[in-house]
């Protein structure tokens, strides 16, 4: 009888901790759709609340967020390939919505120089890299679909400047 007693013990344990596992497999976001990096970025990022991604793009098969809040705070957010097929969160920089966000990233050993603006409607923005304290070419790109700048660095040690223009002209750096 105590045989029994402890072998039906087993199996509701057993149950009890598969039901679990499936559980919270099935219901915490596994990064695959941008609800659910949305998800990840709520319950992750402290500064900013009821986060909206506006863009993405993928670098080495990492996806890179813009994303903003409701009280005007803005994240660039990184989610590398987890083991389950899905995305986890890595990193962000995140900054008021009126703020360039500059921020880089390594990935695969390459670093990615990541650019985002999210404070106003703009045409283009303008990068100017200094390396060795030689400015480089000014790199130039079409912002009208607000996406999110990536550049491979260029050398190890470096400055970066960045700003954003409107169709009117107005700079916002």
């Amino acid at each position: 009888m105590k045989k029994r007693l402890l072998l039906a013990g087993a199996i509701f344990i057993a149950i009890v901790a598969i039901i679990a596992i499936f559980y919270n497999f099935t219901l915490s976001p596994q990064g695959t759709t941008t609800e659910s990096r949305e998800e990840i970025l709520n319950a992750t990022i402290s500064a900013g609340t009821n986060w909206t991604i506006a863009t993405e793009t993928v670098i080495e098969g990492h996806i890179i967020s813009a994303a903003y809040s409701t009280d005007n705070k803005v994240s660039l957010a990184i989610f590398k390939p987890a083991e389950n097929g899905g995305y986890e969160f890595q990193t962000s920089t995140n900054r008021n919505a009126d703020e360039i966000i500059i921020s880089n990233v390594v990935i695969n050993q390459n670093t990615y120089d990541l650019v985002w603006f999210n404070g106003a409607q703009t045409e283009y923005a303008e990068l100017i890299y200094t390396v060795g304290n030689q400015p480089q070419e000014t790199l130039r790109f079409n912002t009208n679909d607000m996406s999110i700048i990536c550049v491979e660095s260029p050398a190890k040690e470096y400055t970066l400047w960045a700003a954003y223009y409107d169709h009117d002209g107005n700079k916002y750096k």
